[in-house]
């Protein structure tokens, strides 16, 4: 059982932003949480076809794209068993709900969905799962555990709402509600959170071993995420950050944290298995991925 960040480093255009892709290897099957280029969801078919995987279930955490470009690549190549993502379609009566406006309709709800989460919406006609279905389950090492429906609800309705902002809790509103995703490998669990906020991902930061820094690293939230999770050393913090020359990236944080159990993929592809979780800072086993710019 593994986790690989890809990491753009050596791509020929690792100066765009090539966003996220992880592949989760169970030994039985493939799954990939995000794909965000085509030379993403290249390395993902080499992969597949090297391990024997016709296919991989894809989870996408939210609709921009730089988490969603490689997934059609990855369609088109017939490597698609299925895909799950936030269907909000199908909370429309309780998005309704929320609003409180009895000037909108469930139609003219639907609308400003579909436009507002685009690239979602063009996946319809693949076998797509919803990830707020409670009775979905994917896999036994993998557990979907955010964003909190209320959450999403509260979020959504102030997107929708023609008079509010579109961003909540520091975050656009297509990021904060982002897809959180529970893997267990052995005795330890790691926190996937795409461009999650903080508040979002708040309650449950001190259940995991290891931790993706949402936003690829963004200094604001993972800040929070050190402080939240003070006392607790063994903690391994991961920033897939592959935003090349874009505004975006973990420039500030590398720069800012120094001491923290850190690995970024801005320096190298991240492979994470037991091994690397069964980690003791006295031992000083692993010593080589603390930051110590």
């Amino acid at each position: 059982m593994k986790l690989i960040f890809l990491s753009s480093k050596n791509y020929e255009n690792y100066e765009n932003n090539c966003g996220d892709c992880v592949i989760i290897d169970t030994g039985e099957k493939a799954m990939i949480y995000d794909c965000g280029c085509e030379e993403h969801a290249q390395k993902v078919i080499e992969y597949l076809e090297k391990n024997k995987y016709d296919k991989a279930d894809i989870i996408l955490s939210h609709n921009d794209s730089d988490h969603f470009n490689g997934i059609k690549t990855l369609i088109d190549n017939n490597v698609v068993r299925t895909i799950t993502t936030t269907l909000l379609l199908k909370h429309i009566d309780n998005i309704l709900d929320e609003i409180n406006d009895k000037r909108r309709t469930r139609e003219s709800i639907k609308k400003q969905i579909t436009e507002y989460f685009d690239n979602i919406y063009t996946l319809t006609g693949n076998n797509l799962n919803d990830s707020l279905d409670e009775s979905f389950t994917l896999d036994p090492c993998l557990n979907f555990v955010g964003p909190n429906y209320d959450y999403m609800l509260e979020a959504i309705s102030k997107a929708l709402k023609n008079t509010e902002s579109d961003n909540i809790d520091m975050e656009t509103i297509v990021n904060a509600i982002s897809v959180q995703v529970e893997v267990i490998i052995g005795n330890h669990k790691i926190l996937l959170t795409g461009d999650a906020s903080y508040e979002a991902i708040e309650d449950k930061i001190r259940e995991y071993d290891a931790i993706q820094l949402p936003h690829h690293g963004k200094y604001n939230q993972a800040e929070q995420i050190f402080e939240k999770n003070d006392g607790r050393e063994n903690v391994l913090y991961i920033v897939s950050d592959n935003t090349g020359n874009s505004n975006g990236g973990s420039d500030e944080l590398m720069e800012k944290c120094i001491g923290k159990r850190i690995k970024n993929t801005k320096q190298e592809e991240i492979i994470i298995d037991e091994e690397s979780l069964n980690y003791s800072r006295k031992g000083c086993y692993g010593c080589e991925i603390f930051n110590t710019k």
